[in-house]
């Protein structure tokens, strides 16, 4: 029997972590984080394959939590979708430059980040 890739959903937003839990917690290893902190802390432990990340959280930014995960080795292959309100084509184009794989804005179709999830892993 294969593992299960593990997940790391980093949201502040309990609310967008029950849906991110109802969508991929049958199917992954799923760990959540709700600050910067605690994402770079969990993400060193977990290893994860993959790490949804918002934006907008209560310490750090996430171009600053993608920005330290890209620093280290361990992480050069993590697939890092950002997860955020922020829409612009600036807020993106920030997202890539800091090491997101994608960029998925909220409020997002389910079909649409199962869709991103399943082709990076």
């Amino acid at each position: 029997m294969q593992a299960k890739k593990k997940m790391l959903a980093v949201d502040d937003d309990p609310n967008n972590t029950t849906i991110v839990e109802e969508l991929f917690s049958n199917h992954y290893d799923l760990r959540t984080a709700a600050t910067g902190e605690e994402a770079l802390k969990t993400a060193l432990d977990f290893q994860p394959d993959i790490i949804l990340l918002d934006i907008m959280l209560p310490d750090m930014d996430g171009y600053e939590v993608c920005r330290l995960l890209r620093k280290h080795s361990s992480f050069s292959h993590t697939k890092i979708i950002m997860v955020s309100a922020k829409g612009t084509v600036e807020d993106r184009v920030r997202g890539y430059r800091v090491g997101a794989n994608d960029y998925i804005t909220k409020p997002f179709e389910e079909e649409n980040i199962l869709e991103s999830v399943e082709f990076f892993l």
